[in-house]
């Protein structure tokens, strides 16, 4: 499986320790050059710099040009632009997303969305998390906002799998 992913995603993975998880559900994560030179600029926490240049053999950067005619809404930030283009070109099974703007024009363009609690929850299910209720609150110490009652039904449907084991 492949998956293409804007920013948002792996910063968070990465600031909660948890990135490894993509490389083990995923064969390759495809990352645009807009996403890449956002997540290795100065302004961009240390940590995450360090994390990105060193990331392992699944994380590939490749560029895509914004063609003329390709009309996004203007809040679209040029990462998540490059990600859905790449995404309509390499035709991944999924396309790591989480900004709501991004997720809509993916979905309306016939691509496969998951954000960063779809792949903590597919990790969760496939045994790669050890502590799913400590990892999302990790992620919510970190500013990733969950309202409550979707972490509620998170944990339930984590409860109902660890259960049904």
């Amino acid at each position: 499986m492949i998956a293409v992913s804007n920013t948002t995603p792996l910063r968070y993975l990465i600031a909660i320790e948890s990135e490894h998880v993509l490389g083990q559900l995923f064969e390759t994560v495809f990352v645009p050059m807009a996403f890449h030179e956002e997540l290795t600029d100065l302004r961009t926490p240390q940590i995450v710099r360090q994390r990105v240049m060193s990331l392992p053999h699944w994380y590939k950067v490749h560029a895509i040009a914004e063609t003329q005619g390709v009309d996004f809404p203007a809040e679209l930030h040029r990462g998540e632009r490059e990600a859905i283009l790449l995404a309509e070109h390499l035709r991944p099974d999924l396309i790591l997303i989480d900004e709501q703007i991004g997720r809509a024009i993916a979905l309306g363009r016939n691509l496969p969305v998951s954000g960063t609690l779809g792949i903590l929850e597919q990790a969760d299910k496939l045994g790669f998390i050890s502590e799913f209720a400590k990892t999302l609150k990790q992620l919510k110490a970190c500013g990733f906002y969950i309202s409550d009652s979707l972490e509620q039904k998170l944990l339930q449907r984590h409860r109902i799998r660890k259960d049904s084991n």
